[in-house]
């Protein structure tokens, strides 16, 4: 889960890089070492982006 599709998760959601934190529960400045390529999400991270974002996710595939 890289950072361009982090990035079009954020966008589709409509919520700001500070929203996303809060909803996966994770610190906002996580999200911005995500966005800058510096750290992935963590494989339980990753569990809670596709927990809570289903709907987002399944639109960038269509």
């Amino acid at each position: 889960m890289g950072k361009e599709f982090i990035t079009r998760i954020i966008e589709s959601s409509g919520r700001t890089s500070k929203q996303f934190a809060i909803d996966i529960g994770v610190n906002p400045s996580t999200i911005q070492k995500w966005l800058s390529g510096e750290h992935k999400p963590s494989p339980n991270n990753q569990i809670a982006i596709r927990s809570k974002f289903k709907k987002e996710i399944a639109k960038l595939y269509k």
